[in-house]
């Protein structure tokens, strides 16, 4: 990857993850020639044809114009979804997200950021030009149109994502994989089908760049998410407050809102630029700072660092519960404490807590909440310090939840993670985030310090690889651990040599921790052995 598309990745870290979705279908040259045919005859002809019958059978007033507009896109849905899903074999839902379930809660932040913008605009501008605002409130006419707002323009405007930043960016997206590029083409292809529109008539320079900008924000923010329902939420909320609140003369939307304004080209051009920006500032706050000097070189002494309260309460008790969900149900894949053959666990499946479990594997595919966290900008930026600019998650090793069980739970004796991975070189970082308490009545983590930089010799192991208690040299090393005691949040980050163990849970409840391990793009693992056995997840 030449240097300029690695530092655009690094703005967009998950960008390459969602345009990759694409890959799960078949995109042979002639598929789409095919889908883009279909997408054209089922927006374009097909979904002309209710414009044509309201405007024989009926007055065509301003409901049956709404009507019309939303049943045409539709029609344009349903030749989407033949596209997609007959002519490039996949499913709808890889046009939104990477990952097992649609995020609702994320199209509704979109939604709320972006009507609070919309709304804030209005009364500026209804403060700066007094009378611009017609109260238009009919009660006759309202609810029938907020009702038929509120049910079809959610479906209209997420079929405009699914077509231009799902379908066209992702295949856009196989030949080129600069984000910058891809989003201005998609606005540039968004913007083209609203130059009809009949406000563009009454300053097409100040107009038609509204249409990019908007286009520009919603593409941006899909890659930026790796997921399109961000962006869901913010052109249904851009649509329903006009619709519903506040309308504007001429508008391509013909809606009976509570407030009408004479439109004003250049106001619109601004106000919509202000809100963008705004709207990207609190969807994507600025990333923390990353390590100190002092914490940088803590990790380079001594082999680890402890970052406090890193991940907020929130995505910890979201991660939390996703995993006690996957516990209670059994969710595959996992592994038994009898899986481990370690000091303290059941000897077999069938022993009383050979069934206890103690990983929850494969964690980033299990919940959007994991995988987000796993790649968060609050760990990309300190993984980057310690590996270089281009980083990639292994999915081979670790990449699970600890849950040690109070009643069945065993030990792990001194090792390095290392000794059990096959890659170029030894320069891989692990990352341990506690979910709940971490301490000695626990089991939590205990480390030897240093033990990144030093070399043993093969007798000082036995034969699993974990390091000889009973071996003279290991026995003064052994006598400089340390504990790490961790609460909701902390976050640790240690060597892939650097020596630790772990003790039994002789509390009451069990601990839960997400662990992953990174390494630099360039380290890569050897082809044919386990570390090579899953695709890396790039930053």
């Amino acid at each position: 990857m030449p240097l300029d598309d690695c530092r655009l990745m690094n703005t967009f870290p998950a960008a390459d993850r969602y345009l990759a979705l694409a890959a799960r279908g078949r995109n042979d040259w002639w598929r789409y020639v095919l889908g883009v045919a279909t997408v054209v005859v089922f927006f374009e002809l097909l979904g002309f044809a209710p414009w044509w019958l309201m405007m024989q059978y009926s007055d065509f007033g301003t409901l049956e114009q709404f009507f019309a507009l939303n049943a045409g896109e539709l029609i344009g849905l349903v030749g989407l979804v033949v596209a997609v899903v007959a002519v490039h074999r996949r499913g709808m839902r890889s046009l939104v997200t990477p990952y097992a379930r649609i995020d609702w809660r994320r199209v509704l932040t979109g939604a709320a950021v972006w009507a609070g913008f919309a709304l804030l605009c209005s009364i500026f501008e209804a403060w700066l030009f007094p009378g611009r605002y017609r109260f238009t409130f009919d009660p006759q006419l309202f609810f029938a149109s907020a009702a038929m707002a509120l049910l079809l323009t959610p479906l209209q405007t997420a079929t405009e994502e699914l077509l231009f930043r799902g379908y066209v960016m992702q295949g856009l997206g196989l030949f080129c994989r600069r984000p910058w590029l891809l989003i201005v083409a998609s606005a540039a292809l968004f913007t083209l089908p609203h130059a009809g529109n009949p406000e563009v008539d009454a300053a097409p320079w100040l107009v038609l760049p509204q249409y990019f900008i908007i286009g520009v924000l919603l593409a941006a923010v899909t890659l930026k998410d790796g997921r399109l329902e961000l962006a869901i939420g913010i052109h249904a909320a851009n649509n329903l407050f006009t619709g519903i609140v506040a309308n504007i003369e001429p508008s391509v939307i013909s809606s009976n809102a509570i407030f009408t304004s004479e439109f004003d080209p250049l106001y619109a051009l601004l106000a919509l630029a202000v809100a963008s920006a705004a709207t990207w500032a609190v969807l994507f706050p600025p990333q923390q700072r990353g390590f100190s000097a002092q914490e940088l070189a803590q990790f380079e002494n001594d082999g680890y660092v402890v970052v406090r309260g890193l991940a907020n309460a929130e995505t910890c008790a979201v991660i939390l519960a996703d995993a006690q969900r996957d516990l209670a149900a059994g969710v595959a894949p996992l592994e038994y404490e009898a899986d481990t053959g370690y000091p303290g666990a059941p000897v077999s499946l069938e022993v009383p807590g050979g069934r206890t479990v103690r990983r929850l594997l494969q964690a980033y595919a299990r919940s959007a909440a994991i995988a987000d966290w796993l790649i968060a900008p609050p760990l990309a930026l300190r993984l980057r310090q310690l590996l270089g600019p281009r980083v990639a998650m292994s999915q081979s090793h670790h990449n699970c939840v600890m849950t040690k069980n109070p009643g069945y739970s065993s030990e792990t004796h001194w090792h390095q993670d290392i000794r059990y991975w096959s890659f170029a070189q030894t320069e891989l970082v692990s990352v341990w985030t506690a979910l709940g308490r971490e301490h000695a009545g626990n089991g939590c983590l205990r480390v030897l310090p240093a033990s990144h930089r030093m070399a043993f010799a093969p007798e000082q192991y036995d034969s699993d690889l974990f390091l000889r208690p009973e071996y003279p040299a290991n026995r003064d090393l052994i006598e400089t651990q340390q504990r790490v005691e961790l609460e909701p949040g902390d976050v640790l980050f240690f060597h892939g040599r650097l020596l630790h163990a772990a003790g039994d849970n002789r509390g009451d409840a069990t601990k839960y921790s997400l662990v992953a391990t990174y390494h630099a793009a360039d380290n890569r693992p050897l082809p044919g052995t386990r570390s090579a056995s899953r695709p890396d997840i790039p930053f």
